[in-house]
């Protein structure tokens, strides 16, 4: 077990050190922190400290917990109010310290806790308009009387947790930040489903296409950047489906201008090769002949998990799956009928737009030849022990002005407006609760009617044996290429001319190959009739997918299973020979030909022990960081940097290609010189690797070092080198930092659901608890735990023996 007192006590003593030296003046009172009946010893347990019954107010009626081996709490109550209040109350008794960062994370607030730190950070949140979007989610709900009430029931559930919180009760964050828990508001659920959407929200490399179009001219830029490569499988690819829909056609405005991009963007982006899975298969396709999901949504590994298991009853409704802290309801999951999971669809919704200022004062704003008047929205960013810093963030009809002479590099008289979908009213809550409650797809697709971002793949199945995948989100409906540059924000023809229908979105339901199945793939093929972009599109995993379930048949749970940690890279496949064949081997020295024999007969797969992979991933690194070495590392721009995936494509079909050569040096490189200077600087890097670590063998599991970090950043609270295999572009597309949030299975049979799941850490938040890391090791096998999924009655029975506790809730 890693988590325990001597791993809190590391932890704050390498806290204090870092603290006392970054000059960081949050620093808990030790006698306080230290105190063995109020401090951080109180957080280790060796159990989870459970009461057989508990009163809390605004109760209608009475209501029971069960709590399975897992911690996994099973929820039961004879009305909907008491269901959402104990969800609410549940998720903060385990949650809540990491509910209540994300909230503030989303606000742009963190300086309040960390000081100076996380300035910069908190002003980029607040200009992004993720606290306005917000707003702009309650906006829309309020005359909704029933989401209203599922929020504030959720809401009073968590208040009523914090009510009963003396300073021993604290989480241990808390203690180390030297703060407490603030109630909880609408507002703050409103900002997590922001904050998602932040997270998941399609390439904007608005800025690096620019100037990568400035560059390289148009003819360049499609070459190195195409929207769809040759053999793409995208996830619908039967023509005929389009063939019937009255489309609404957009014309671009004429005599656009290619306009400049920013310096340098001042907010990190996610690496674009992160990635999830998810796939159903019909019966036709199962041995049991019933059809069978799996999902798992590949995010950053963080402790505490990003989700929280558990299950909701009463009488009108049963749902079990994946929460997320801070949300009522289940976001991935299945009840009796149907079982449903996610993908990111990575569909571009946010537009960048330059804007003209009047003058120096900013508070105008050039759009068709009329000044028009900025809205003022003074940002206050409290500074713990500090003044608050003032931020005026000027909002035009585009929206925020993130970038201006405040923030980023850009002239004073320029701005840069971000047009968003996430700044619009929406009701994604709607869309959870009535997907919770249906039977069918046809409830599932009216559920998902109301589900405007971030923009998801939904897979679904039913006990009626309909598989389908749906394309969901709140998508602009634009011309050819609008979005993929910076537009012209002074003319108002450059607009969103209105989103494509709902009912226009792609779908695919009961396909003649038995299976869908979606990897953040290209959505359909070029005959779907509205534009639809996303500049990384995966090109590997779904295809490697395909091939696993293309003549699959009879398949098994622990077979589906296998597939959802399947290590196999068909990139090295594609191209390893190449690679190998073009490599100039005669002046390679023993031990570096020990290497290409190594990968000569190297079976593709990145399983955890074997060292092959090391030296081809870091080979095919270094390849593209020698071909676009002008791109890389400029001063002053930020350029957009081909896929790999294209950059492999490129070599094997235009080898003449002039960016081969390398810009420093005098000679003129060909293939063989790249491939031979990427070699020698990949096993250099190796090398390297073996110095720094003398006591680890030099195995892919090792060398990746795939780490579960805590969100705090807290020394001690991290799962260091999870032993697992996978990358980029493989089904198990496990990364440094980076990999499934959670893996399900769920098989729809004639008597209800059977789901099996895992987690990368465990339930409960409190890193003292041996809850906190105890899936782990399943995780790092590719094993899987059957779930209990109680039926509608079962609560009114006596708990079955494998229940770790049950507890009454009186009112």
């Amino acid at each position: 077990m890693r988590s325990s007192i001597a791993g809190i006590i590391s932890a704050f003593t390498f806290f204090c050190i870092v603290a006392l030296d970054s000059k960081i003046n949050n620093i808990p009172p030790l006698g306080r922190f230290l105190d063995p009946f109020q401090g951080f010893w109180q957080n280790e347990v060796k159990n989870e400290k459970l009461p057989e019954s508990i009163q809390l107010p605004k109760m209608i009626s009475e209501g029971v917990i069960y709590y399975d081996s897992l911690l996994i709490p099973h929820i039961y109550s004879e009305n909907e109010h008491d269901l959402y209040y104990l969800q609410g109350y549940v998720t903060a008794r385990h949650r809540l310290w990491q509910m209540d960062f994300q909230a503030m994370a989303a606000a742009g607030r963190l300086s309040e806790v960390f000081g100076n730190l996380t300035v910069k950070y908190d002003k980029g949140m607040r200009r992004q308009g993720l606290q306005y979007g917000a707003e702009q989610f309650i906006k829309s709900i309020k005359n909704d009387k029933k989401m209203m009430s599922v929020l504030n029931a959720y809401t009073n559930g968590v208040n009523a947790y914090i009510d009963q919180l003396s300073y021993a009760d604290y989480p241990v964050e808390y203690k180390f930040f030297n703060y407490k828990p603030e109630y909880w508001t609408p507002l703050k659920t409103a900002l997590i489903f922001k904050f998602i959407q932040y997270s998941l929200s399609g390439p904007d490399y608005d800025f690096e296409n620019t100037n990568s179009l400035r560059h390289l001219g148009k003819k360049n830029f499609d070459l190195l950047f195409p929207e769809i490569l040759p053999f793409q499988e995208p996830i619908a690819n039967n023509d005929s489906i389009w063939d019937n829909l009255e489309v609404i056609e957009v014309k671009a405005p004429q005599n656009m201008k290619l306009l400049s991009g920013l310096r340098k963007h001042a907010v990190e982006k996610d690496d674009p090769d992160n990635g999830s899975n998810n796939w159903v298969v019909s019966g036709s396709k199962t041995k049991s002949g019933n059809p069978i999901l799996c999902n798992d949504p590949h995010l950053s590994l963080t402790m505490p998990s990003i989700w929280f298991s558990n299950q909701l009853t009463h009488p009108k409704g049963n749902v079990m799956g994946m929460s997320i802290p801070g949300i009522p309801c289940i976001v991935v999951g299945f009840n009796e009928d149907i079982a449903w999971g996610v993908t990111s669809a990575r569909r571009d919704d946010r537009d960048w737009y330059k804007i003209l200022f009047q003058d120096k004062s900013r508070t105008h704003y050039l759009i068709d030849n009329y000044w028009s008047k900025a809205d003022l929205r003074i940002e206050e960013i409290k500074i713990r022990d500090k003044e608050a810093l003032l931020d005026t963030v000027r909002y035009t009809r585009w929206g925020p002005i993130v970038y201006d002479q405040n923030f980023g590099s850009s002239d004073q008289k320029e701005g840069y407006a971000l047009r968003w979908t996430a700044h619009d009213g929406s009701r994604e809550l709607r869309s959870l609760y009535l997907i919770n409650h249906a039977k069918d797809y046809k409830e599932f697709d009216k559920g998902l009617s109301y589900f405007s971002g971030p923009a998801l793949n939904f897979a679904f199945a039913s006990k009626d044996s309909t598989i389908a995948m749906n394309i969901q989100g709140r998508f602009p409906n634009r011309w050819k290429n609008q979005g993929k540059f910076v537009l012209d924000g002074t003319r108002l023809d450059t607009k969103w001319q209105g989103f494509i229908p709902n009912e226009h979105n792609i779908r695919v339901i009961n396909p003649k190959s038995g299976y869908v199945s979606s990897a953040n793939e290209h959505p359909a093929n070029n005959n779907y009739p509205y534009y639809h972009y996303g500049q990384y599109f995966e090109y590997y995993r779904n295809r490697r997918i395909h091939q696993l379930l293309d003549s699959a048949k009879d398949l098994t749970i622990d077979e589906l299973s296998g597939m959802m940690n399947d290590n196999y890279s068909l990139f090295a496949e594609e191209n390893l020979t190449f690679m190998l064949e073009h490599l100039k081997t005669i002046d390679l020295s023993d031990g570096q030909k020990s290497i290409y024999t190594e990968l000569r007969t190297w079976d593709y797969y990145y399983s955890p022990q074997n060292s092959a992979s090391i030296y081809f991933e870091e080979w095919a690194k270094s390849v593209s960081d020698i071909i676009w070495d002008e791109f890389h590392n400029h001063p002053s721009k930020e350029y957009a940097i081909p896929t790999r995936v294209n950059t492999f494509y490129l070599l094997q079909h235009k080898p003449d290609l002039i960016f081969i050569d390398e810009l420093e040096t005098a000679k003129k490189e060909n293939i063989e010189d790249i491939m031979t200077e990427a070699f020698l600087a990949a096993v250099k890097k190796v090398d390297q690797w073996n110095t720094k670590n003398p006591t680890l063998d030099l195995t892919w599991a090792n060398y990746k070092n795939t780490m579960v970090q805590h969100l705090g950043r807290l020394p001690g609270f991290n799962i260091e080198n999870v032993q697992n295999g996978g990358y980029r572009g493989i089904v198990n597309a496990t990364k440094e930092k980076h990999g499934p949030s959670f893996r399900m299975l769920v098989e729809m049979t004639p008597q209800g659901p059977e789901a099996y799941q895992v987690m990368p850490g465990g339930q409960s938040g409190n890193a003292g608890s041996p809850y906190y890391d105890n899936m782990i090791s399943k995780f790092e096998k590719g094993e899987l735990y059957k779930v209990i999924f109680f039926a509608k009655d079962d609560y009114l029975k006596e708990p079955p023996q494998e229940l770790l506790k049950s507890e009454r809730i009186k009112n």
